[in-house]
């Protein structure tokens, strides 16, 4: 008969030695696998850290000094935006998410260039671009919708769909010096405003735009069409009329053929 006292293991006591080896041993692999990461503590002493107040007076000199020596220029101003990138990054990942939004600004900088005009800046999912005359702002907007849908189906697999909002307007604008050229003034708000307040693949122009390329756009009957005007409040500017172009072959986004031609995106 076997004793309780039989069955119970011997347990051998761990030296100290062995201890501290094994103690060793994970620290050495914990620290390998937190090296990359992010150290957020400041490693200086708190008596070396520089806390000398910022200099305002010589930020508001300089900002003043900019603003009045910079002349002021008449620009026809687009913004562009990739509809769902904040989406699409959180359901496929960040890769993926930069090739779509890389390819969106590729297209767009591309049509830009195609028509005498100038992208200022990448926004992640969309451009900022300056044009001399509004009707190249206008056929820069239109060679973007329309390889777009050109080439929907191609890249749909590959990165999804590449909806866009692109709005127009014109308008004095200041450009600003440094190492990455920018420009201020009202127009850029209200660019920003009105492709802020675009439909899905539509493109808005307000009624400054239009009322320059209202003749002009006759050379372009067979290929472009225009929307009725209607009045919206833009957020912080007011209420501006805006109207639809768009290719003709694609038509007018709500419009019937716009839908069926579309139904299968």
């Amino acid at each position: 008969m076997v004793t309780k006292q039989a069955n119970k293991k011997k347990v051998t006591p761990i030296k100290h030695e062995e201890k501290v080896s094994e103690a060793s041993q994970f620290d050495i692999m914990v620290s390998e696998q937190i090296s990359a990461l992010p150290k957020l503590a400041d490693p200086r002493p708190v008596n070396e850290v520089d806390m000398t107040p910022i200099d305002f007076d010589a930020i508001i000199e300089d900002v003043t000094n900019v603003i009045a020596t910079t002349p002021d220029q008449y620009k026809c101003i687009m913004f562009t935006d990739l509809v769902g990138s904040t989406q699409y990054k959180r359901e496929m990942g960040h890769t993926k998410g930069f090739m779509r939004n890389r390819m969106f600004c590729d297209i767009c900088e591309q049509g830009v260039g195609r028509h005498n005009g100038l992208v200022v800046k990448r926004l992640g999912d969309g451009v900022m671009a300056v044009f001399e005359t509004a009707i190249d702002a206008v056929l820069a907007a239109m060679l973007i919708t329309q390889s777009l849908d050109k080439e929907r189906k191609k890249v749909k697999p590959m990165i999804g769909k590449l909806d866009c909002r692109i709005g127009i307007t014109c308008g004095y604008v200041k450009e600003i010096p440094g190492i990455a050229k920018d420009y201020i003034g009202h127009a850029m708000d209200k660019g920003a405003r009105i492709e802020g307040i675009a439909r899905t693949n539509q493109v808005l122009i307000d009624e400054i735009v239009y009322g320059l390329i209202h003749t002009k756009i006759r050379d372009y009957s067979d290929d472009i069409v225009i929307g009725k005007p209607r009045n919206l409040t833009l957020k912080g500017v007011g209420v501006s009329t805006l109207y639809e172009v768009s290719p003709k072959e694609r038509g007018l986004v709500g419009s019937l053929g716009y839908k069926v031609r579309h139904l299968f995106d």
